[in-house]
């Protein structure tokens, strides 16, 4: 529920901020992790695939505390607001509307499932 959610609040279920300001990391299960600096330079091009989406069920395992949860809204949200971005601008510049496979690039960049983790 928590990425589902994230991937599309509804303000009218439940409200959220409209702005958020990420000035940490975030990790969830030691295999999900989003880092503003860790994120590529050239997201932003024809050729960069988008970014590999979490499941759905993220953060959500008995054993997940409160704070799993936030960081697994985070990891979700923006996730679906990068890959967003970057299909807005292969939309506008990339003819046939660019790379729009789903991949992890390089471990330990942007989102990632950590090998062996």
């Amino acid at each position: 529920e928590t990425c589902s959610f994230a991937s599309s609040p509804d303000h009218s279920i439940r409200p959220i901020p409209s702005l958020i300001h990420y000035c940490q990391r975030y990790v969830v299960d030691a295999h999900y992790f989003w880092g503003k600096r860790k994120v590529p330079h050239g997201i932003f091009t024809c050729d960069h695939p988008l970014l590999e989406e979490p499941p759905m069920d993220l953060g959500q395992g008995v054993s997940h505390t409160e704070k799993d949860r936030m960081n697994a809204f985070m990891v979700c949200a923006l996730t679906k607001f990068t890959n967003d971005a970057m299909m807005f601008f292969k939309d506008h510049h990339c003819e046939g509307g660019g790379n729009r496979e789903r991949r992890e690039l390089v471990p330990h960049v942007n989102l990632v499932r950590k090998k062996g983790g």
